[in-house]
């Protein structure tokens, strides 16, 4: 495990691919695969069906939200949302694309003063949302959302869990009082 200060770990990562024959992999990126048994894949692959119903009805939203809604400005896209290997306490974490910008990267290209604003929209690539089926906040939306897909207070958690996911990942979040306007609502349930 190798941990480099932000402004030089990734630019020197993506330069070396890997070293005496171990691939450098970014633990912020999708699909980063770790060992594991055969028991363990057959029940990871168990609570991955069970979660399902979850994290379809999860895509559908974040994409309706992200592409239509209060978050289309963001330039935030949404490729999956799937069950997480890598989480142990937070209940949900943002991933790049393989290839897309981290989070670092996009502010700093963002900050550049000739920017092109399509490159950015094309390298920040896809968002991925990974869940934790360990946690209490998500097998109580796993409830919500098996007992009614519309459930309003289901929708405002997943919003924010979304939203405070890409601010934990070190993302932006275009409109800040929409993510507060959504903490007050379920706050007052």
């Amino acid at each position: 495990v190798l941990l480099w200060p932000p402004p030089r770990g990734e630019p020197c990562l993506q330069k070396l691919a890997d070293y005496e024959g171990k691939k450098f992999v970014s633990i912020q990126k999708a699909d980063v695969k770790l060992d594991e048994s055969e028991e363990e894949k057959k029940r990871f692959s168990k609570v991955k069906d069970m979660f399902k119903p979850l994290t379809d009805w999860w895509k559908e939203t974040l994409t309706e939200l992200t592409e239509k809604g209060a978050m289309k400005d963001a330039g935030v896209k949404i490729e999956k949302v799937e069950v997480s290997k890598r989480l142990t306490d937070s209940p949900v974490v943002v991933v790049t694309s393989q290839f897309g910008y981290s989070a670092q990267q996009e502010r700093v290209m963002k900050a550049q003063a000739f920017q092109n604003k399509e490159q950015i929209s094309m390298m920040s690539g896809r968002k991925t949302l990974e869940i934790n089926p360990n946690h209490p906040i998500i097998a109580d939306l796993l409830a919500k959302v098996k007992a009614s897909k519309e459930n309003s207070a289901a929708k405002d958690t997943a919003a924010v869990l979304f939203q405070t996911a890409l601010i934990e990942s070190g993302y932006e979040i275009a409109d800040p009082s929409a993510l507060v306007n959504r903490v007050y609502r379920l706050m007052s349930k």
